[in-house]
């Protein structure tokens, strides 16, 4: 076993991003050399451990999220997610869904407040292949201008942090019965976002597309990425080696062509897709480009920007 010791900040100061990657990394590096030692019922009896203080931490942040949520305090969550390192540990715990409906949601909590303080409110109907459904009601309602303009301002919020963002469709709704008086929104109010950038995967060789014979996978490290590959019946996927469940590396789970099982929870994915198979609700893995060029495979962990376009 390695002794490497974890090197934090002191317990008064914060964690730095790197601090907090590194002490990921080194979960990562002692639950592999775990799995290596010669002897079952130590090893079995380790990871027994880990998912007992998973089942604590998991049940402990699930109970104080939903005193905040029961409190009206949902915002401040939303809020902190923007933290890399509290995103990061959201996620782990699934206590952060990333379908389509959840990003749009996040999204128009920037613009809610602006929008109640306007005397209306907005609410998402549905959103079908990137398009967003929603209706407007309050001072909102009958009110050519500040729907239009109400409109360009959701619109803006929603391309910046909805990146399958297609476009709107505002329905019709009932005028509501209010005693203050309608409001005209003001388009210079409606807060501006800087535009948006264009990005394209870059994309790296990491081996001969032979090496990796059908129905296998392997891991490899890409700029300080861990991504698993998949040869799947000729065609190759790759993902992140990282459950979004758990904090164990997926490489350790069972394989059975296409799915692969997490080592620590059982949650089983689809590696063509990322998508969950065993029916549970639940986040999907981290699906990476691919391609295979002159007898190369290669993946992209990374983006690189082209011109920006207008929000």
């Amino acid at each position: 076993m390695s002794d490497k010791p974890i090197e934090l900040a002191p317990a008064d100061a914060p964690l730095t991003i790197q601090e907090f990657q590194d002490t990921l990394a080194r979960l990562d590096a002692l639950v592999r050399e775990f799995d290596a030692l010669p002897f079952p019922e130590v090893r079995d009896q380790v990871f027994e451990m880990l998912q007992v203080i998973d089942t604590i931490h998991r049940l402990s942040l699930g109970q104080l999220l939903e005193s905040i949520h029961q409190q009206g305090h949902i915002d401040v969550v939303l809020r902190a997610a923007h933290d890399p390192i509290i995103n990061t540990l959201l996620q782990l715990y699934d206590f952060l869904p990333t379908d389509d409906r959840t990003q749009v949601e996040t999204a128009l909590e920037q613009i809610r407040p602006y929008i109640h303080s306007h005397g209306g409110a907005v609410e998402v109907l549905d959103v079908v292949e990137g398009i967003v459904h929603l209706k407007l009601t309050g001072h909102c309602y009958g009110c050519a201008g500040s729907t239009q303009t109400l409109t360009r301002g959701i619109e803006a919020v929603l391309r910046e942090a909805y990146l399958a963002f297609r476009g709107i469709e505002v329905h019709d709704a009932a005028p509501q019965i209010t005693h203050a008086a309608p409001g005209f929104i003001a388009l210079d109010e409606i807060p501006t976002l800087k535009p948006r950038e264009l990005r394209r995967p870059v994309f790296q060789d990491i081996a001969p597309a032979q090496e990796l014979l059908p129905n296998t996978f392997q891991v490899f490290d890409v700029d300080g990425v861990r991504a698993l590959v998949a040869n799947i019946g000729g065609e190759f996927f790759a993902v992140r080696n990282r459950c979004p469940g758990s904090a164990a590396p997926l490489d350790l789970g069972s394989f059975q062509p296409p799915i692969i099982v997490c080592p620590w929870h059982n949650e089983a994915f689809d590696l063509r897709t990322g998508k969950r198979s065993d029916g549970e609700a639940g986040p999907n893995l981290q699906v990476l480009p691919v391609a295979v060029r002159e007898g190369m495979i290669q993946i992209a962990v990374n983006t690189t920007a082209d011109a920006p376009i207008a929000a």
